[in-house]
């Protein structure tokens, strides 16, 4: 095969183009793939675009292992080209050994740089697909699988996210007369907040030399809230009403306990044993404050219908007196949700 230089030179180049852009590719892929799996975690509440970002990752990365297999066809017409018009100065690596390490063997096959890309971006796609077929599933509940505490789950998966939102508003500005009780105690208090959260609260308190016991049922909560107060002397732990069974829940009893925001994602069920429990860890001279939160049920955070008058009823039959303390306009702006403070006593 006779060929002029010129075209030999034109050909060349073309597959070095080629070769260029086929090592792009899985770069693509993966930042595709890590921008959308970031943009579906940062959403609270909407499975349309969820939707569209899981399956985006998805087909994009299907489409994109296409590409590479074409691009690689391509590239191989050029090298039978390339041989044939230079076989004496031609490499030719495609040749495999059977000797040495398997590890070895497997580097050396023939198209290894083109299966490994392309199991890559079919593994990246088959993820998506999961992810999305999951999301689904956690939302019609079709299958069980492990917790069906869809609020836990929520929290776990938008706990950084949500970070941001809540350490935002101070601890004062969300509870101006809890602060000030807290400000006005002659000694220091054994403080619980149930559901801890960012840990915000916790460590206001126990900044201001309080013993701080701070529980949060949400592993990845837990977590941002360790990490952002680290700081500050907390005992945190990992458990849940109406339970709280936690070994350092054994003989313990509190001069305060808090218990925020979280009434709503208690199931209306396991009401009446979290009242009987929180009773049963507040000492007789002690406090537990609530914040009720007022508005639509959100069922993709694991919210339940609360009412004012039923918790008052419910928390009367545990045998705590009920006093009132004050109505809050939502402090991030959700015109559609308001709060009721109460405090608990024996």
């Amino acid at each position: 095969m006779t060929v002029s230089k010129e075209a030999y030179e034109q050909n060349y180049q073309q597959f070095r183009s080629l070769n260029q852009i086929m090592w792009q590719i899985p770069v693509l892929a993966m930042t595709l793939t890590g921008g959308l799996w970031f943009g579906v975690s940062t959403i609270e509440d909407n499975p349309l675009l969820v939707s569209v970002l899981l399956l985006t990752a998805t087909f994009g990365n299907v489409v994109l292992s296409g590409v590479l297999l074409r691009f690689r066809h391509v590239m191989g017409c050029y090298l039978d080209w390339l041989e044939q018009a230079d076989p004496e100065g031609f490499v030719d690596a495609s040749a495999g050994t059977d000797s040495g390490h398997w590890v070895e063997r497997f580097c050396n096959r023939d198209k290894t740089v083109r299966t490994l890309f392309s199991s890559m971006l079919w593994w990246a796609a088959a993820c998506s697909l999961i992810v999305f077929l999951g999301y689904w599933n956690n939302k019609l509940g079709i299958i069980e699988l492990g917790s069906s505490d869809t609020s836990i789950s929520y929290y776990d998966a938008h706990a950084t996210a949500l970070a941001d939102g809540y350490e935002s508003v101070s601890f004062e500005s969300a509870y101006p007369y809890l602060a000030d009780k807290i400000r006005a105690a002659a000694q220091p208090l054994d403080v619980l907040d149930i559901g801890a959260g960012t840990g915000r609260d916790a460590s206001w308190i126990a900044n201001r030399g309080h013993n701080m016991v701070a529980v949060e049922p949400s592993t990845s909560m837990l977590t941002v809230a360790q990490n952002l107060h680290s700081e500050s002397d907390v005992t945190w732990i990992e458990d849940r009403l109406p339970q709280l069974a936690s070994q350092e829940f054994a003989d313990a009893t509190f001069d305060m306990i808090l218990l925020n925001a979280v009434w709503m994602h208690v199931e209306p069920a396991d009401r009446a044993a979290s009242l009987a429990r929180i009773k049963a860890l507040l000492r007789p001279d002690g406090s537990a404050f609530v914040t009720l939160r007022l508005g639509p049920v959100n069922e993709g955070r694991g919210t339940y219908h609360i009412s004012a008058p039923d918790f008052v009823a419910d928390a009367e039959a545990a045998g705590f007196s009920v006093q009132p303390r004050g109505d809050f306009a939502d402090l991030l702006g959700r015109p559609e949700v308001s709060w009721k403070a109460f405090e608990l006593t024996h």
